[in-house]
């Protein structure tokens, strides 16, 4: 019986190692390689501290031939891939199609000047055999892993939404990583700032509250209180009310957006590194 229990157990190890090593990095070899040509690191600094906004260059994959054979490549890939079970590299491998996908839709109807004007509802990007919309993949899939620091990874391909990462999320490290994204993304003025003694933050945390609740958080205070710089904790109340700006990410008006701010609030001490 003990030789049964056994193999049993060696039996799954060895199959969720080759699930993982599936889905893991050499998997998402070409979406690395799309993010290493066309993403611009724009790094800025505040009165609370640095941060980074990514921008993307969709029209480099547009007109350039080998990365759109890397596009098509990665999507035949998840046509047949074996989604992997276990919650951590659940949770990375969906983060990481969804920004895939985002950034396929916007390079097959470029150029367009906002995400809204695709919409997140047409399924048609295929994984394992089954069509997914982006609104499916963010509502049905990842959301109900219950970690809220998701919508600080997913990109919706819009200014106003928290920045692309450069790197894929990987199960190994996924802990870490979303850490990263939520403490980078709320250094930035775009998504939280204080204006006459308030916190004013970005509309995500209205949308989703309830996702607030989850993951070991006890609301949207908590949260913030966990990931924002020291200055913006604890004793200010919070107006979830920052436009959010549906423009395209792309470089022109990442930047403009940023000059927007740092002019409308001078306190914030807001610079381009």
């Amino acid at each position: 019986m003990k030789n049964i229990i056994a193999a049993f157990y060696i039996i799954f190890f060895v199959t969720q190692q080759a699930t993982f090593a599936e889905t893991g990095n050499t998997f998402w070899e070409s979406y690395q390689d799309i993010l290493n040509s066309t993403i611009t690191v724009n790094e800025f600094t505040s009165i609370d501290g640095e941060f980074s906004h990514a921008s993307v260059g969709y029209e480099i994959i547009k007109t350039d031939p080998g990365l759109q054979e890397k596009v098509t490549l990665q999507l035949e890939k998840l046509k047949t891939v074996k989604v992997p079970e276990e919650r951590r590299h659940k949770l990375a491998f969906w983060i990481n199609a969804y920004n895939f996908f985002t950034i396929v839709d916007v390079v097959n109807n470029y150029p367009i000047t906002s995400m809204k004007k695709i919409g997140w509802k047409s399924k048609h990007h295929e994984v394992e055999g089954t069509l997914y919309s982006l609104d499916n993949i963010e509502h049905n899939v990842i959301r109900p892993l219950a970690d809220p620091r998701i919508h600080f990874a997913i990109n919706c391909a819009s200014v106003g939404c928290p920045s692309l990462k450069t790197e894929i999320f990987d199960g190994n490290q996924i802990d870490i990583q979303l850490d990263k994204v939520v403490t980078n993304a709320l250094k930035n003025p775009l998504h939280l700032r204080m204006v006459n003694n308030k916190l004013i933050t970005t509309q995500l945390f209205k949308w989703f509250s309830k996702d607030f609740e989850s993951g070991g958080y006890e609301g949207v205070s908590d949260f913030v209180n966990k990931f924002a710089p020291e200055r913006l904790r604890n004793t200010h109340p919070i107006e979830k009310k920052i436009k959010y700006d549906w423009a395209l990410n792309t470089e022109q008006n990442v930047l403009k957006k940023m000059s927007e701010l740092g002019t409308k609030f001078p306190e914030l001490k807001l610079t381009k590194k």
